[in-house]
């Protein structure tokens, strides 16, 4: 049965999608997106999201919506919601209201994954490392004695970073602070650019990056080959990741033969029950200067470009951006109890064929997983 599917994303032309609104889609991978979900033989309701207002008119003027495929970070209309670490689960709460199910995590999940106090928090009941850190809030005057007397429990070199929202906005090789004085400037700099915002100061890990991508839900889950960074990778930030798919032939794809991929690939799917997450998630590591795998970062909203990491690395198994597109998508039609058309059936079954020539496995709880 065909069914109305709202598609609501955030949309700006490749120039703009920087700063404030790096978390943005550009408008080539919004049409390239679409056209995967045309593909589903369904109907696709398509809205570059600006205000909850314009959200209320369209959902009211196009029911019946049967599910909602959600990229928006926020509202561009109300740019700080873009980076606040609260906009995709304010987006999913409206949506809510008209009983509109969404694809990705839900809103619970965005709240954890999107605000890095509450990841660290849940990751840390669950047993799995996370950096030594504290909360400095922005609306408050610098203090340095209170400051000092955290960083006693820690140590330099520290990381400084937003709380809240994720693709590396507010990150840039100044983030990883030595003396009090420049964690003052990075206070300062960070305030003047975000405005007042809530920061997370932790233990700066200086070994090596990993990223993890997830899919799938409770009961099966498919871990992507991996990305191992090179150990001279450096800060991840805005103008090396639009860079890094230029040089992805240095990165090492690290596949389920390998005893790294068995041990990243069960603390990302620790990682992805501890936070509730569903479709899908992108989970970044860093080693400590023993080797120790940490997690630092959890987004429940991994970007789905064409040249994205995701992408790149479901590639590796053989799948398209568009085959990709389908199954996350198909993952939450199913979990939302939909029945999916015909037509995406019989695609997803292809892709799933291309998944289940790598190794299945049970775990302690009787869980099948899959680990690609």
């Amino acid at each position: 049965m065909i069914k109305n599917i709202l598609f609501v994303y955030n949309q700006v032309s490749k120039r703009k999608r920087k700063g404030i609104f790096r978390e943005c889609i550009a408008i080539e991978e919004v049409d390239a997106i679409r056209q995967a979900l045309i593909e589903t033989n369904n109907h696709i309701l398509s809205l570059d999201l600006f205000t909850p207002e314009q959200l209320d008119e369209f959902v009211n003027r196009h029911q019946p919506i049967n599910l909602a495929f959600v990229l928006a970070e926020g509202y561009k209309g109300i740019p700080h919601t873009l980076y606040s670490g609260h906009g995709a689960a304010m987006v999913r709460k409206q949506l809510n209201k008209y009983q509109i199910p969404c694809n990705f995590s839900n809103i619970e999940s965005m709240e954890i994954c999107r605000n890095k106090d509450l990841t660290y928090t849940k990751l840390r009941e669950k047993n799995i490392l996370v950096p030594d850190h504290f909360i400095f809030d922005t609306h408050s005057r610098f203090n340095k004695i209170k400051i000092l007397h955290q960083i006693e429990k820690i140590g330099f070199p520290l990381m400084v970073k937003p709380a809240g929202g994720g693709d590396s906005i507010g990150i840039t090789p100044k983030s990883v602070v030595h003396n009090l004085q420049e964690i003052k400037n990075r206070f300062l700099c960070l305030k003047k650019e975000l405005g007042p915002e809530k920061l997370i100061i932790e233990k700066y890990l200086p070994g090596r990056e990993y990223t993890v991508g997830v899919l799938g839900g409770e009961y099966k889950k498919y871990i992507l080959p991996i990305i191992g960074f090179p150990e001279d990778h450096g800060i991840r930030y805005t103008s090396t990741k639009n860079k890094e798919y230029k040089m992805r032939d240095r990165f090492e794809i690290i596949y389920q033969d390998d005893e790294r991929f068995k041990k990243l690939a069960q603390i990302a799917i620790n990682t992805f029950d501890a936070v509730g997450a569903s479709d899908v998630i992108r989970i970044d590591f860093k080693e400590d200067e023993y080797g120790n795998i940490y997690v630092i970062d959890v987004n429940s909203t991994p970007a789905l470009s064409r040249s994205g990491s995701f992408t790149f690395m479901a590639s590796k198994v053989g799948l398209t951006h568009s085959q990709l597109i389908k199954l996350i998508f198909y993952e939450s039609v199913i979990r939302h109890n939909l029945a999916p058309t015909y037509f995406l059936e019989e695609i997803v079954s292809r892709i799933q064929a291309k998944l289940a020539t790598y190794h299945t496995y049970k775990d302690d709880e009787d869980v099948e997983m899959a680990l690609i």
